[in-house]
């Protein structure tokens, strides 16, 4: 199903992030590449799925030549990146619809498959629903179905678990062993989870800086460290506890020693009978044993053994599902969101909390806009009376000081025309009248005079 050899790829810095790498993978074979982020597992992903060109070397996928029919291997082929593909906007159905219209699918095989797919991943209920309401494996499994849609022979699984508790990171295994048992699919994944990778895998390849650095099935490469594997943590590590090592690399029942950092892994043909005896050694030359710790060989093993580095699971930190909306050019209220909850690169935590969901994220933010509507309305309710109340007592006060100087004017005009007939007094009634519709000029209506 794929065939690679001597796989080169080159960044523009100089870097080899693809090494000589050779692979093969038969059909209906689930194929595990294992390794540490920035061993090269997503780039030899994205050359496989012709997203990413490559310098030296030939690739061929599903039968096809890489340099001669990239189209065939596209059709051939299904992709779940690293980051999610959907549209957490759209529904489950909208986003199926939707990858089923890129492969130029007709409408009445769409239908069916999103049927097919929706019952197969148990996510029928749920389908006509916006995918941010979905959970983080639901998402993981509408993000499956879309790769699903054209009904691929081969299917890509960039880190499939990434970022899920452990319940839903189960789940996933199911129904990736289901695909493969049930629709005989052949399944690349890519992990640096180690019960993912020996669960789920035929076979598994060790990749670091490039490299395939062991392939085998995981059987097989835990039996060839053989035997029992003691980890010691020494109080004071100095050279005399590394003199110690290297005489305990002496005795026939130890096959091999490796350190890591301060800590001294000792790999013994059976690690209960060995114990007690490495213990009295250790106390007849002084030496402080901080910690000891005895299990089965793991892939951990086989990795440090390869690599010099272990490759124990670490709590991730994953971001919070609404960054994916803010602070990366999206715009919108998620951007605004971002910095308002963004101090000198800090993110603040809102009031009340975290929201547990979308759902619950969505709900704040329609309060919060319905109590900002109403606050707005309540503010253009009351700066408008008051602007009335303002224009009202400044409309007074200058028809007052109209009014004092009409006075003023008509004790002159009385003093020299005492006989002046009565009905030349002024209308109050009409002259504020006059004076409101005439003040936006600020020529004050006068009198008329016979």
């Amino acid at each position: 199903m794929i065939h690679v050899e001597n796989l080169v790829k080159v960044f523009d810095a100089g870097t080899r992030a693809v090494d000589n790498l050779n692979l093969k993978i038969e059909a209906g074979e689930i194929f595990a590449l294992l390794g540490p982020n920035g061993a090269g597992k997503t780039t030899t992903i994205r050359i496989l799925s012709t997203l990413a060109g490559f310098d030296e070397g030939k690739v061929e996928v599903a039968g096809f030549d890489m340099d001669h029919a990239p189209e065939e291997i596209r059709k051939s082929i299904g992709l779940v990146a690293q980051q999610t593909g959907i549209d957490y906007l759209l529904t489950g159905r909208e986003n199926l619809a939707l990858q089923g219209q890129l492969y130029h699918l007709k409408k009445s095989e769409i239908k069916q498959r999103i049927t097919e797919l929706a019952h197969y991943f148990e996510l029928t209920d749920a389908l006509d629903q916006q995918v941010m309401t979905y959970s983080g494996g639901m998402r993981r499994k509408l993000d499956i179905a879309t790769a699903l849609i054209h009904k691929p022979k081969l299917l890509f699984l960039d880190e499939p678990t990434l970022g899920l508790d452990i319940k839903s990171r189960k789940s996933l295994w199911h129904y990736i062993e289901k695909l493969n048992k049930e629709l005989n699919l052949t399944i690349l994944l890519t992990t640096h989870y180690l019960e993912e990778a020996d669960k789920l895998s035929h076979r598994v390849a060790i990749i670091n800086q490039g490299k395939i650095c062991a392939m085998d099935t995981a059987d097989a490469l835990k039996r060839e460290i053989g035997g029992d594997s003691l980890t010691l943590s020494f109080a004071d590590p100095d050279a005399k506890t590394h003199a110690f090592a290297n005489q305990l690399q002496e005795l026939d029942y130890v096959s091999n020693i490796i350190w890591e950092g301060e800590r001294c892994h000792i790999y013994v043909n059976h690690g209960a009978a060995s114990v007690p005896k490495i213990a009295q050694l250790a106390g007849e030359q002084g030496i402080d044993i901080a910690e000891l710790s005895l299990s089965r060989a793991t892939l951990d093993d086989v990795f440090l053994r390869y690599t010099g580095n272990s490759l124990e699971e670490k709590e991730e930190e994953t971001e919070e599902w609404w960054h994916k909306w803010a602070g990366k050019g999206g715009g919108g209220k998620w951007a605004k969101k971002w910095q308002d909850q963004n101090t000198d690169g800090e993110i603040q935590e809102p009031d009340g909390g975290w929201p547990n969901s979308e759902e619950e994220w969505s709900q704040r933010e329609q309060k919060t806009q319905s109590e900002e509507a109403t606050e707005h309305k309540l503010t253009t309710t009351n700066t408008q009376a008051w602007q009335q109340d303002e224009k009202q007592n400044t409309d007074h006060t200058e028809w007052q000081k109209w009014q004092d100087s009409e006075k003023k004017n008509e004790t002159t005009e009385n003093e020299t025309t005492e006989n002046a007939d009565s009905s030349n007094n002024k209308d109050t009634n009409n002259d504020w009248k006059k004076w409101q519709n005439q003040s936006s000029d600020n020529s004050p209506p006068r009198p008329n005079k016979k």
